[in-house]
């Protein structure tokens, strides 16, 4: 690749991609601020993700003014659009083709792991056809399930999210002295409990609700539940259970799922805590509450960490200054410096050692018996959430 002329050769395409969430334009910006202050080239972003891309939908981004990049920068949601898409060869031949149409020789596609597995596939095919074209992923994750990363853009943000709904539904239900009050609160999580296992950072010693945390690492036991439920309720408790969605049987199963499949031909998930409430009901006879946060925690525009904001923007940045560097099929990334004080340190890594991998949590942060998440994850979040003002009412006690 090193007879690419890096300033004035073809063309940049940016695509956002997966589910969207509080800081992805944040990423977007970066790159086109960072491309455009180092070069004249051409920047296109395909609208509708992968989609555009099939079908040559394109909308020009270097011509963008200064004020209306700091007004994405700060926007929730992915403004190019985004889609899922599942990617076969005839698709992968168009794709190709397209961005030849278009003489695109930078490509940078921000999303998750199934977006690193696609942009990796584009990469090894262009080399397979001897077309010059850099390929570098931007990671962006609620889940936070990325591989050879120390936390994805968009988790904190989310994580933010939840754990003041956890906070602000604790105030709420420990008002009440008498009946004592079982609630459920249900996070995304398809198959890691990150998500969920933030809410610990809003559960205190003192108080008198209890928290129960169910993570699709760790197989659900419905009879387990309902045994700690109706021990707390005994015990004079409330109780607030938090469910990610794709909390699983002993025999690998969806607790609740749909007939239906996405475009990546998974099951829909959601309803885990509507499912558990009629259970608990029905076989404790007990009154329960049931929330479901739903697609609100991935762009809560009020919740949108700083510490997350800056870091997807520099890891934006940084990626076209990979290519600077001569460095392709890689992913841009980030690992924590170990000080007293945060700081992350960015780094990059071969876009294979990422694609369609996913970061589980980590079975030695929780407590199978109590079914709670262990103070690991309060070492693991605070340094993230300190740069936010309102942090401290966060995390702090009752």
């Amino acid at each position: 690749m090193g007879g690419i002329i890096i300033f004035s050769s073809g063309n940049a395409l940016i695509i956002q991609s997966g589910g969207p969430t509080a800081v992805i334009n944040s990423s977007l910006v970066g790159i086109i601020d960072s491309i455009c202050q180092n070069s004249n080239i051409k920047i296109y972003g395909a609208k509708g993700g992968f989609q555009g891309l099939l079908e040559n939908s394109f909308i020009r981004l270097d011509t963008l003014s200064k004020e209306k990049l700091d007004k994405i920068k700060h926007s929730p949601g992915a403004i190019l659009g985004t889609c899922r898409l599942k990617i076969d060869e005839n698709c992968l031949n168009i794709l190709f083709n397209n961005l030849k149409g278009l003489n695109i020789r930078f490509l940078f596609c921000i999303g998750g792991n199934g977006t690193m597995y696609v942009t990796n596939l584009i990469g090894e095919y262009a080399q397979k056809k001897k077309y010059d074209l850099y390929v570098i992923g931007v990671p962006k994750s609620i889940d936070n399930d990325l591989y050879q990363i120390d936390h994805s853009p968009g988790y904190i943000s989310a994580a933010k999210f939840l754990i003041s709904c956890c906070k602000d539904i604790t105030f709420d239900i420990s008002s009440y002295d008498s009946p004592k009050k079982i609630t459920i609160i249900e996070t995304m999580g398809r198959n890691t409990g990150w998500l969920a296992a933030s809410c610990r950072m809003a559960s205190t010693i003192d108080s008198n609700v209890k928290q129960l945390i169910y993570i699709p690492e760790i197989p659900f036991d419905l009879e387990k539940c309902l045994e700690k439920v109706e021990k707390y309720y005994r015990d004079n408790h409330h109780t607030l259970l938090i469910v990610s969605e794709g909390i699983k049987n002993i025999n690998g199963q969806f607790f609740s799922s749909s007939l239906k499949y996405d475009a990546l031909k998974r099951p829909h998930l959601g309803g885990v805590s509507y499912q558990l409430k009629k259970l608990i009901d029905e076989n404790l006879g007990l009154n329960t509450r049931n929330i479901d946060t739903s697609i609100w925690q991935r762009c809560g525009s009020q919740y949108i960490s700083t510490t997350d904001l800056n870091e997807a923007y520099s890891l934006g940045y940084k990626a076209w200054e990979l290519v600077r560097n001569q460095q392709n099929k890689v992913m841009i990334s980030l690992k924590r410096k170990n000080e007293s004080t945060y700081k992350p340190i960015f780094f990059f890594t071969d876009l294979e050692n990422v694609a369609g991998m996913e970061k589980k949590f980590p079975s030695n942060w929780y407590n199978i018996e109590n079914s709670y998440v262990t103070d690991d994850i309060l070492d693991y979040l605070s340094p993230l959430l300190k740069e936010d003002e309102t942090a401290h009412s966060i995390i702090g006690n009752f």
